[in-house]
């Protein structure tokens, strides 16, 4: 399957590791401030860690040490004191979108080592037992995750999920995707799935194991589910 070679990127990646130091950090609370702004008035502040930069200006990794996509906006007050060239400012907006992309890939890889296993155990049941989890009721689910994720992303995930997992295998439609009217750039997620010979819908059980499947399924894609 594609996921192994996932599995080959994941146990490969030596920035998970780094990824989760940072978030621990704050981005950097022992950063010497004074000294600091010594040396972007002395040399300039590109070419400065982002992590600084980031720590500098008070924006903050999320818990797997990723910072926000759009946290370079809080940092241009302080950057625009210290550039030597006008074209400095995109410079810093390109390095600090770097930086992210790399802290989401450390991150994707930290999900695929986190979910491995379960998601392997759960793999085999399914293989050993197929008229098990295909002769149940239908089982209708409904997610609402991923607040803010643009469409065309949260779309791919949702392909990636069916096609990467054996989660494909146990859809019995597409899933429907609408938008969240309680919250903007939000939608519900919704799944019709081949419940398994024990499920009822509206079932606390039902609904658990459910959720803990959808979770590895995301989690070997790389995706944090967030449920």
């Amino acid at each position: 399957m594609v996921l192994l070679e996932l599995l080959g990127i994941a146990l490969g990646a030596n920035a998970v590791n780094g990824a989760a130091k940072k978030s621990s950090m704050k981005a950097n609370p022992q950063l010497d401030v004074k000294q600091f702004d010594a040396d972007c008035a002395r040399y300039g502040v590109i070419g400065r860690d982002i992590m600084d930069v980031a720590a500098r200006c008070g924006v903050k990794p999320n818990k797997y040490g990723v910072l926000p996509e759009d946290g370079y906006r809080h940092c241009l007050n302080y950057v625009s004191q210290y550039i030597n060239h006008p074209d400095d400012i995109e410079l810093f907006k390109r390095d600090w979108l770097l930086v992210v992309d790399q802290q989401l890939k450390a991150k994707s890889n930290l999900m695929i080592r986190k979910h491995w296993d379960g998601y392997q155990h759960q793999y085999n049941g399914y293989l050993n037992n197929k008229e098990r989890w295909t002769s149940g009721p239908e089982i209708v689910l409904e997610f609402k995750h991923w607040h803010g994720l643009p469409k065309d992303q949260y779309l791919q995930r949702l392909e990636d999920i069916q096609s990467k997992t054996f989660w494909g295998e146990l859809t019995i439609e597409p899933p429907i995707l609408r938008n969240n009217p309680r919250f903007e750039d939000s939608f519900i997620e919704v799944w019709v799935m081949q419940g398994r010979k024990e499920d009822r819908q509206g079932d606390w059980l039902t609904h658990n194991a459910w959720n803990t499947t959808y979770k590895r399924c995301c989690g070997v894609c790389g995706y944090d589910a967030m449920l």
